[in-house]
């Protein structure tokens, strides 16, 4: 299953989701109205002598209705308000479990361990680098949260900070990075939303039974109404711990599959399956195993790497699959036996098998033997295949990690220098970057955008920004994107006060000479994007178009500018055009000429483009790769501006060499 094929079935699973809450919300209606008959029919007539005749009498289709309308407002206030509440996506849900961010400039050495770890999975499959949050449990566990790849958290435990080896890190995280791409979050929240709407039903009744019970005014009263209250309050308990019930039946369904399919990801992306195994088995031999203590765990126990709470109730509708289980599907010949934890210092440890593959990996980088990616073998097949065919193999690494991705992404890291590496690592530094990035080569433009950053900018980063200039003109443009993806964490750190500012100077960098080259456009649109949807400026793109002749003049526009940046001679262009549409059988797109090309109209067809359907982008995403992939001959320019289109459409593309 790939990327497209995943969030495809994440959108099915959330329909498959609404039509059992709509059948939970149903059951709740039907008690409900049995009970409220009950409760009428005991208060106008003797206990001893109620009867079913009695509580018949009291049913009324008006009464059924009300009654409906009642609960299903109250089930989905109760929804709506908890999923609005987890609106700001992975933040929300980590501060939630008292998780305490990490700094991205930490000199602890587990937790840099971690961060380094954490920001080659990113770069490695094109996606923005998460924040990561900690902890501090003894238990071993991890979750990843958010709405989309761009609003992404990693959270993990001290204990599994403590405990696992890098190579178990590694594993768990590539679970957490299968999670985010196969948009299992966004179903974590509409789950989360779909269980606090039908336990108001049960919170309801706690407090008629309890405000009855403990009141002196009702143990004062005489008769049948204060009884009839505390079995209505009553009542309301056991209906909506029936509700609870069937939610927790539908957590466990939904989630159970997705356990496995992560861990399977997880063996694939890294190549290692005792990453992934050896963790599991560091669970269960550990006392604390995978149980949270903070209140807020059993709300969030789908979102979890293994079981985050104990209870009888847990157990029986687990989220998760047993330990043993998962453990023998990724090591089919396990002993049986799990793994007691050591705790072991960081530094001074014995070369294990990742520290032997760090070293070989800088032999390979001293050698400058890159590692060649799919693209590579794509190019050199075109010329004796159908381009379609090489076109689908380069956007079936959409959402997917390799080893050799991540030894890219491990060298292309290494290859930033330490002073711009740090940079990356905090908020001035993250904005410097971003200047730095967007100023010109001549000395005339560069001189009115530098009046932009004195005048604009806070003084600090300005200066920051010149200080890093030298170092940053020294990259290679191949750098450029992970730099954007490094800095996202650091930048959303900032306040909507310091946001504002910083959002104005890149716009005026970019306006200063009065053109916006295509580079600078979507610096602008992959930074500001994310960062307005983060701090609420922008609502996320909602998926509504099926078919490609809804957004045809949005592909056109797109389609045409690929054509031009891989091609001068417009003939080639509009022959490589053609090429990208033929591979999709998309016959009705026409060509769009420059003079047609404009900031605003590029930013109305991204947004347009965005609102696709999962698999109908990754048909829009093959034309795209056809296009570039015309002639054999695809320039480095070509294959970054194929990358930040695919970013821009929440499809995470991995960093490409072709050396």
């Amino acid at each position: 299953m790939n990327f497209f094929e995943a969030q495809a079935q994440a959108k099915r699973k959330t329909s498959w989701l609404v039509f059992l809450f709509a059948l939970a919300v149903l059951g709740l209606i039907v008690l409900t109205n049995l009970l409220i008959i009950f409760f009428l029919a005991s208060t106008s007539a003797d206990v001893e002598t109620m009867t079913v005749n009695n509580a018949r009498g009291m049913f009324s289709w008006e009464q059924f209705i009300a009654i409906g309308l009642g609960v299903s407002a109250l089930v989905l206030s109760g929804s709506l308000y908890k999923i609005v509440s987890l609106s700001s996506g992975g933040q929300a849900v980590a501060e939630m479990l008292n998780g305490k961010l990490i700094p991205r400039n930490s000199q602890d050495p587990k937790q840099r361990i971690l961060l380094n770890v954490v920001e080659e999975m990113a770069i490695a499959s094109g996606s923005p680098v998460p924040n990561v949050y900690l902890l501090d449990e003894a238990g071993i566990n991890a979750f990843a949260a958010g709405k989309s790849p761009q609003d992404a958290v990693i959270g993990i435990t001290q204990g599994a900070l403590d405990n696992f080896s890098r190579d178990e890190l590694q594993g768990v995280i590539a679970h957490e990075f299968s999670h985010i791409f196969n948009g299992d979050m966004k179903l974590n929240i509409q789950l989360i939303g779909v269980l606090n709407g039908i336990l108001i039903i049960y919170l309801i009744g706690s407090f008629i039974f309890r405000s009855v019970a403990y009141s002196r005014h009702s143990r004062s009263r005489k008769g049948n109404g204060a009884f009839a209250f505390m079995m209505l309050g009553l009542g309301l308990m056991v209906i909506g711990g029936v509700g609870k019930f069937f939610g927790q039946w539908i957590k466990a369904v939904i989630s159970r599959e997705r356990e496995y399919l992560a861990d399977a990801s997880a063996v694939q992306f890294t190549r290692n399956n005792l990453g992934i195994a050896n963790a599991l088995k560091k669970i269960g031999g550990l006392n604390a195993g995978s149980v949270l203590q903070t209140p807020s765990a059993a709300e969030f126990s789908h979102a979890y790497f293994a079981d985050g709470v104990s209870s009888f109730w847990q157990s029986l509708f687990a989220s998760h699959p047993p330990l043993k289980k998962r453990i023998k599907r990724v090591e089919p010949h396990w002993n049986g036996k799990y793994i007691v934890p050591k705790f072991e210092p960081v530094m001074g440890q014995k070369m294990d098998k990742s520290s032997t593959e760090e070293a070989l990996l800088k032999k390979e980088a001293r050698n400058d033997q890159l590692i060649q990616t799919v693209l590579t073998g794509a190019v050199i097949a075109s010329s004796g295949k159908r381009i379609e065919q090489a076109a689908e193999q380069v956007v079936a690494q959409v959402g997917r990690i390799k080893e050799e991705n991540i030894a890219y992404a491990h060298e292309l890291i290494n290859e930033i220098p330490k002073k711009i590496k740090t940079a990356t690592e905090e908020p001035y530094g993250a904005r410097a970057i971003i200047y730095a990035m967007l100023l010109q080569n001549n000395i005339k433009d560069r001189q009115s955008q530098q009046a932009i950053l004195e005048n604009k900018a806070d003084p600090k980063v300005a200066k920051y920004t010149m200080d890093l200039l030298q170092d940053f003109e020294a990259l290679t443009k191949k750098l450029h994107l992970p730099l954007v993806e490094l800095s996202m964490p650091a930048l959303k750190q900032l306040s909507v006060n310091q946001y504002q500012p910083f959002r104005e100077t890149v716009e005026a960098l970019i306006s200063a000479d009065n053109t916006v080259d295509l580079k600078e456009w979507f610096i602008q649109r992959l930074v500001l994007q994310q960062l307005d949807e983060h701090f609420g400026l922008r609502k996320k793109a909602r998926a509504i178009h099926y078919l490609l002749g809804a957004v045809k003049a949005d592909a056109e526009l797109i389609l045409s500018m690929l054509a031009m940046i891989e091609h001068d001679e417009e003939q080639e262009a509009k022959a490589a055009f053609a090429t990208g549409i033929k591979s999709v059988r998309a016959g009705a797109l026409r060509y769009m000429p420059y003079s047609e090309f404009s900031p605003k109209k590029l930013n109305q067809a991204v947004d347009q483009l965005a609102q696709m359907k999962p698999l109908l982008k990754q048909r829009f995403l093959q034309a795209c790769t056809a296009v570039i992939l015309h002639d054999g001959k695809v320039s480095d320019k070509s294959i970054e501006m194929l990358r930040a289109v695919s970013s821009v459409l929440d499809c995470p593309m991995p960093p490409m060499s072709l050396d």
